[in-house]
């Protein structure tokens, strides 16, 4: 009898315990909740951004042409985010004003068609506000350019042209901003390495190498500057 006067004094001291602590401490664990709810919500939210550079219409990577570029940044932790990007090369609008303006008799007009792909991981400094895509941030890049350039769409012309390849390795610096939560600016600047190579091709079976002296020191230099802007679109 003594153990069941026990065990029942015993229940019945926690029942009570339990009713008071519900009693005094009603909000316990709403605020538990609450702050792990706020706690959770002071991380911004990490958006996709779509981005393209106007000004890369005027002039490509390869002499002559004009790059219609599309981005892709998704990023991949709090510090770091992985950028894509595929490009349409065509004819530089700054050249093919020069056509225009040259009357020296029978002028070619250069065909320009390739393509551009690079990729980049870029590491953001921590910050306390906002992880990436936004901030400083240094990213190693590589980049793979390809154009055949023709010197007339015409059909005669269709097999002599001549196939221009550039590939480059880089250590961009740069700053990324946002803007209404919507619009993006990316400004980056960079050091790397680059090699051309220009091969001629006059039929389908004689193909050389083509001779790139005239362009000048800095187009054969294997020293790569790179100062640029991408403007984006940032998809929460």
């Amino acid at each position: 009898m003594n153990f069941k006067k026990i065990l029942c004094f015993f229940l019945f001291s926690l029942l009570v315990h339990g009713i008071k602590a519900n009693v005094m401490f009603p909000t316990d664990t709403i605020r538990l909740k609450v702050s792990a709810q706020k706690k959770i919500s002071s991380y911004p939210r990490q958006p996709i951004i779509i981005k393209t550079n106007p000004s890369a219409i005027l002039w490509g990577p390869i002499l002559f042409s004009a790059e219609y570029r599309v981005m892709v940044e998704m990023p991949s932790s709090r510090t770091q985010a992985m950028q894509f990007g595929i490009s349409y090369l065509g004819k530089s609008p700054l050249w093919a004003i020069m056509e225009k303006q040259t009357k020296t008799g029978w002028q070619p007009h250069f065909v320009v068609n390739g393509f551009r792909i690079q990729i980049a991981n870029k590491f953001y400094l921590i910050q306390r506000r906002r992880g990436s895509p936004f901030g400083f941030y240094i990213a190693p890049q590589v980049s793979y350019s390809n154009a055949h350039i023709a010197l007339s769409k015409y059909r005669a012309y269709k097999k002599t042209y001549i196939d221009a390849t550039q590939w480059s390795a880089n250590i961009l610096v740069g700053v990324q901003v946002g803007r209404n939560k919507r619009f993006t600016a990316d400004v980056f600047a960079g050091l790397g390495y680059k090699k051309n190579i220009w091969t001629y091709h006059a039929t389908s079976y004689r193909v050389g190498p083509y001779d790139t002296q005239d362009f000048g020191t800095l187009f054969n230099s294997p020293l790569k500057l790179t100062l640029g802007l991408n403007l984006g679109l940032a998809l929460y």
